[in-house]
């Protein structure tokens, strides 16, 4: 190991051990970075979809609720303090039976957690955030965060997101909201729900001055971790993806995130860090079963930090809101270290997006640091090097159908040749490609390449075949066309239509 290295990673291992033993000194709000934070709440509608009204008769504008943390230019005014966010955030948890604070119910974590005395406390207790600070000059880039189930207000994330907007990101989230009722549910409709909510506040966000329109990073806790990596494998300006107790290593009892058709590995590419209860990830002899999506990514840099916690709510704000009794549905009795053990997630969140989004030197050696066991590293940490993304599969059909396959070619004879081999179309994607050219776009000489590359891609598909005899027969090279009918008959005799148009091509 080189002096440079060796110097970066001890400078690393102090920096750990400074911010945490600050954490636990200072007992205030988590913020590290060199930005101000400020924050704004906009209160909006997605017309495109309906939600019932507050009567119950009829039905509205879906009602959004982002949240949004950015770097702000100065200061002031004065931070906001959890009662004020409480408040902001009333909506958030509204069906709470627990007591109220100016006319606010509260959260039932912070309502049956805490006595009088410690709500008071807690509600008097200043954030980092100051409600419509002016943001600081410049592009930032954009992290969009999902909820969980029991935490579906972005209270749950708070310190979270302040830390990420001090260290220079924009922050958008909203609340878990279910998709016909407040009630979400475990299944395909409400999960679909919570990713278009998340891409409803990226187009809120990104309509604002100070975001970048391109970068763009993605933070998922517990239900969120699943829409989270969804829409990491269906938008491609990703640049990274954070998972927190999220329950995607391995199948979940709802066949979640898995039985969403989006949900594609061969698309999920960018660098990940999981972070989860040490207790669900398995020892090595075990590892096909409990790290089954770590075990399988091949492409992107991937980080499985084993926290040692058996809370769930260590993950969330909550565990720095001083919450030591008892609650069922949320948690056991809460360690004496929570707070300290909450920053080092927060702070390894931070890290982890400024060394593979920013690039950042001194990050990059912070990560290293923390594989290394610096102190502060909340849980110990597997990593592994992922190969360089290809070309997506959708971006090779796109250079097919702009470029033609010249274009396209050299391309894709790199996928089929790379270890292990890289994705291409589908079959029946090139098909429809193939008769778009030949009958709606007027491409009739790519048309007749588009089918031959599937053949060569595919070729024991009977299918592929069929098409390629039939897109001969009508360009009038019959000889062809009935060589390629045959070859298919040969792979799939059950093919009625080919064997008719095989029979209508060689009657005498």
């Amino acid at each position: 190991m080189s002096a440079l290295i060796r110097s970066g990673l001890v400078a690393a291992c102090l920096m750990w051990s400074i911010v945490a033993a600050a954490a636990v000194e200072s007992g205030t709000a988590l913020t590290d970075g060199p930005h101000p934070v400020g924050f704004e709440l906009v209160r909006t509608a997605d017309p495109s979809r309906a939600f019932p009204s507050l009567d119950g008769a009829g039905f509205r504008d879906r009602p959004m609720r982002i949240y949004l943390w950015y770097p702000a230019r100065e200061a002031e005014p004065a931070p906001l303090t959890i009662g004020d966010f409480v408040r902001m955030a009333a909506d958030d948890f509204r069906l709470s039976d627990g007591p109220a604070t100016g006319g606010a119910s509260l959260p039932v974590p912070l309502a049956r957690g805490l006595d009088d005395g410690e709500r008071a406390a807690l509600m008097a207790r200043p954030l980092a955030a100051r409600l419509g600070a002016p943001a600081a000059a410049g592009e930032f880039p954009l992290i969009v965060l999902g909820q969980g189930l029991y935490y579906e207000s972005p209270l749950s994330q708070v310190y979270l997101a302040e830390h990420m907007a001090s260290r220079g990101y924009v922050v958008a989230t909203c609340p878990l909201l279910g998709t016909q009722y407040r009630l979400v549910n475990l299944s395909v409709e409400d999960l679909e729900t919570e990713i278009r909510d998340m891409e409803f506040a990226i187009a809120a966000a990104r309509s604002r001055p100070g975001v970048h329109p391109r970068r763009l990073g993605v933070i998922g806790y517990d239900l969120g971790g699943m829409a989270g990596l969804v829409l990491t494998m269906r938008n491609p300006s990703v640049e990274a993806f954070l998972s927190l107790d999220a329950g995607i290593l391995s199948p979940h009892h709802s066949g979640l995130p898995g039985s969403l058709p989006e949900y594609r590995e061969d698309r999920f590419t960018v660098p990940w860090m999981h972070m989860m209860q040490a207790r669900f990830i398995a020892p090595s002899t075990d590892t096909a079963k409990t790290r089954g999506l770590y075990n399988r990514k091949t492409y992107g840099d991937s980080w499985l930090v084993a926290v040692p916690t058996d809370s769930h709510g260590q993950f969330s704000s909550y565990a720095r809101f001083g919450i030591r009794t008892a609650i069922p549905g949320y948690w056991g009795p809460v360690a004496d270290d929570a707070a300290a053990l909450h920053d080092g997630i927060c702070r390894l969140a931070g890290v982890f997006f400024d060394a593979v989004m920013k690039g950042s030197p001194d990050a990059a050696a912070a990560l290293q640091a923390a594989r290394s066991g610096a102190a502060g590293t909340p849980g110990t940490i597997d990593w592994k090097k992922g190969l360089p993304p290809p070309p997506s599969a959708s971006t090779l059909m796109h250079r097919l159908i702009e470029g033609g396959l010249a274009d396209a070619r050299s391309a894709m004879e790199q996928q089929r040749a790379a270890v292990p081999p890289g994705p291409l179309p589908t079959m029946d994607e090139l098909r429809w490609l193939g008769y778009h050219c030949l009958l709606w776009w007027g491409r009739e000489s790519e048309a007749l390449e588009v089918f031959q590359l599937n053949v060569t891609i595919h070729p024991e598909s009977a299918d592929a075949l069929a098409a390629l005899g039939d897109a001969l027969q009508m360009l009038g090279r019959t000889d062809e066309a009935v060589a390629a009918l045959r070859k298919a008959l040969e792979l799939n005799p059950d093919m009625p239509r080919v064997t008719r148009l095989l029979e209508s091509l060689t009657k005498p």
